[in-house]
């Protein structure tokens, strides 16, 4: 690292985070383990959720009250994972952090190692304090592909009765206040048919064809969200939006097609549910989409004396909801606001932003939650993603507020 007279203190952690390749869908094992024994120094220990194979782990750790009171007081979240750098055009080794004037260089110095690092630079000074209530931290893993990560461990601190009063997730904010973010979800549909040779269309079952259905069915939906509503004009886009926006099916042009599959993305206002819009798509597959197939091979078994149900038991749907961000709508005026407010000395008006994060998971586990880290989500994903060196020490700032909050009688 190029030496500057004003660095971040928390500056050689993050060199040490980014150095661990995190990437999304590979192991953060190494990273957790560094974290773990970082805070098994102060005599803290924590606890591990995996992944189905065990190469992935969250980790949650509670530092108690001075009396010893692990209910309530402040979670401080973030994910260990960061996107591919692959096909990218960086300038250096992308896990070798690298300081040029005001700004850190590598992957994940934005999103989001640097607040990782704030919250390793903290630990020492947290266990030095006599706390009135206690303080999670809480690291996640694939966060990048859907936030499959955190509803296991939210489902341990649940079960250990912690009850955290507030959650802040440290995604890129410039260091502001995010009250609110859309839902985000993510669908594949698979539909099944009878392939035939093209000149015999009507002996088979087009799957391709029923995609379309679906995928026109699927605009009408989202065409419905635009023209009406619910609107919250807070938002970029003032409505939920969704589209198909990969299709595959099909061997050749003159086979009907015995399989296709669409995926799609939809994201939703903070008051609409997950559940809403999967039961619609449920209903159009069920009770439009697969009848309509079934006839079509009851057709072809009258039109080629096939046996009555042998096409028919062919035919088929498969919905499959990949991934599920439930969004985030913390009220402007709740508890949580006013406190990072007090935290960051600040008084501007929350802000709402269109990705979605972990912070709506918090929410729906009944935390009250924030959105408020360093960095700025313009630089997140890019080649020479970066940081600037003063939204650290902002969060540095940030975080010896909240201590003080936690410690004060």
């Amino acid at each position: 690292m190029t030496a500057q007279t004003t660095q971040p203190a928390s500056l050689p952690w993050l060199e040490k985070l980014i150095a661990i390749p995190t990437i999304s869908g590979s192991s953060n094992l190494e990273l957790i383990e560094l974290i773990e024994a970082e805070f098994a120094r102060y005599g803290y220990s924590g606890v591990r959720t995996y992944n189905e194979d065990g190469t992935r782990a969250n980790l949650l750790v509670t530092v108690p009250a001075a009396d010893g009171t692990t209910r309530g007081g402040v979670i401080l979240s973030g994910h260990t994972d960061v996107v591919p750098v692959a096909g990218q055009d960086w300038d250096a080794d992308p896990f070798t952090l690298r300081v040029e004037g005001t700004r850190a260089y590598g992957r994940g110095v934005c999103d989001m190692k640097g607040f990782l690092a704030v919250a390793l630079w903290l630990l020492p000074r947290v266990a030095e304090a006599k706390m009135r209530t206690p303080l999670h931290f809480a690291f996640s893993y694939d966060e990048e592909i859907g936030c499959i990560g955190a509803p296991s461990l939210i489902e341990e601190f649940v079960a250990r009765d912690l009850a955290p009063d507030y959650a802040i997730v440290g995604e890129p904010s410039s260091m502001r206040i995010i009250d609110a973010h859309k839902g985000a979800h993510r669908g594949r549909v698979t539909f099944t048919g009878v392939p035939k040779h093209g000149s015999l269309a009507t002996h088979g079952v087009n799957a391709v064809a029923a995609a379309g259905e679906f995928i026109t069915f699927f605009t009408d939906m989202a065409d419905q969200w635009e023209e009406e509503g619910p609107f919250d004009e807070s938002f970029i886009i003032p409505h939920s939006t969704g589209s198909v926006n990969l299709a595959t099916g099909g061997l050749q042009y003159n086979i009907v097609a015995e399989q296709a599959v669409v995926e799609y993305d939809v994201r939703t206002l903070p008051q609409v549910t997950t559940e809403s819009f999967v039961e619609r798509i449920d209903r159009e597959l069920s009770e439009v989409i697969l009848p309509d197939l079934q006839a079509r091979a009851a057709r072809a078994e009258k039109l080629t004396g096939a046996e009555p149900g042998s096409l028919t038991s062919r035919v088929g749907v498969k919905h499959e909801l990949l991934a599920a961000v439930p969004g985030l709508g913390t009220e402007d005026d709740a508890p949580i606001v006013h406190l990072a407010h007090e935290w960051l000395g600040t008084n501007d008006a929350p802000q709402k932003v269109t990705y979605g994060t972990e912070a709506g998971q918090f929410q729906r586990a009944g935390v009250q939650s924030i959105i408020c880290g360093p960095g700025d989500i313009a630089q997140a994903h890019t080649p020479n993603e970066w940081i600037e060196l003063e939204q650290l020490s902002e969060c540095e700032r940030f975080f010896e507020a909240i201590l003080d909050w936690a410690s004060a009688k």
